[in-house]
């Protein structure tokens, strides 16, 4: 649905800048905005994909294509196809209803259509904020806080920005860092050996974390043992590269599940990681391996239905990895990381 939000409302975006009566904006132009506004994002290899569908549920809302057959339609990037133009087809928002409510400037440039009764309701309650702030000589939104501690703050309820989208609401231009507020990552617990010349790892499984940890007690292998919150690990990139930086430790291994949902959460850390902090990530080839020799394989079940081309995407795990991948999804298996639990017996 994300990529959904930044194509209504960039094509909005374009349509109201060409006039409040105008209806039809090219395609391609839209296209090209979002992908320039997230162009890093844009570098997966599903992104094509998640786009197409984007565009086929634009067309379920408000608006239409131009030529309508999809055979008609240009290849215009990565394979992906496109109409000449959108064309809109919902309500045009009356002249009137900008004076419907006093908006505070600074919230009135960031409404860019016709608003649903429950956004409208939010955005009051900002407005009532913004307007308490201005006649106070205040700062609109001093210091950068929490995402809740902000909702808090401005709402009276710390769980009013939850459902923010990244994007903002439709037909708003409006993010938390606009309001000076971000998403805090989820804590990071480690447990360090001080053995600073040694590599980090980070797992983002618990009974994994609290075996190496055990392990390294025993017999240190790493400065850091890090624990990742599950699929959402990449979110504590910025976290991750704090810690590594504190602990003066240069080189971060990696350890998961051995299937292909494993392999992308290990390739979307190193990506983030890489792109926005120079830190590059590797498999912990150890334990991989003592993961493969010990051949604890269960069934696939959904781990190996990922959209994710590992052969093509990771080129920089080690090859007898990628090896033991490709023979797993022949015979419809998978190795997950608790088959390292007898690790004890082999130090």
């Amino acid at each position: 649905m994300i990529w959904l939000s930044r194509l209504e409302s960039t094509a909005n975006k374009h349509r109201l800048a060409a006039g409040k009566a105008a209806r039809t904006v090219k395609a391609n132009a839209v296209l090209d905005e979002v992908l320039r506004a997230h162009n890093q994002e844009a570098l997966s290899q599903e992104v094509p994909d998640l786009l197409s569908q984007a565009v086929t549920q634009l067309l379920e809302r408000d608006w239409r294509a131009q030529p309508k057959h999809k055979a008609s339609w240009q290849r215009y990037w990565r394979g992906m196809s496109l109409p000449s133009t959108f064309v809109y087809e919902g309500a045009i928002v009356p002249t009137k209803t900008t004076s419907e409510i006093a908006w505070h400037p600074w919230l009135a440039r960031r409404i860019t259509g016709q608003l649903t009764q429950p956004i409208k309701a939010r955005l009051q309650q900002l407005n009532t904020y913004l307007f308490r702030q201005t006649g106070g000589d205040k700062s609109l939104f001093p210091g950068l806080l929490g995402h809740r501690e902000r909702s808090l703050l401005i709402f009276g309820d710390e769980k009013a920005l939850d459902s923010l989208p990244p994007d903002g609401w439709k037909h708003v231009t409006l993010t938390l860092a606009d309001m000076g507020a971000f998403r805090r990552a989820p804590p990071l617990p480690y447990e360090s050996s001080r053995c600073h010349d040694l590599p980090a790892i980070i797992v983002e499984n618990s009974d994994v974390y609290y075996r190496l940890c055990q392990l390294n007690r025993a017999q240190t292998r790493w400065s850091l043992v890090i624990y990742g919150a599950g699929n959402k690990v990449s979110g504590q990139a910025e976290c991750v590269s704090q810690l590594l930086e504190v602990e003066q430790v240069e080189q971060l291994l990696y350890f998961g599940d051995l299937d292909v949902a494993g392999l992308k959460i290990a390739h979307q850390l190193r990506c983030k990681l890489l792109n926005d902090y120079g830190i590059s990530l590797h498999l912990d080839e150890w334990l991989y391996n003592k993961l493969i020799l010990n051949g604890l394989m269960t069934a696939e079940g959904n781990a190996n239905n990922e959209r994710f081309d590992f052969e093509l995407q990771c080129g920089w795990m080690p090859k007898f990895v990628l090896r033991e991948m490709k023979t797993l999804l022949a015979i419809h298996q998978r190795l997950p990381q608790e088959g390292v639990a007898s690790l004890g017996l082999f130090i």
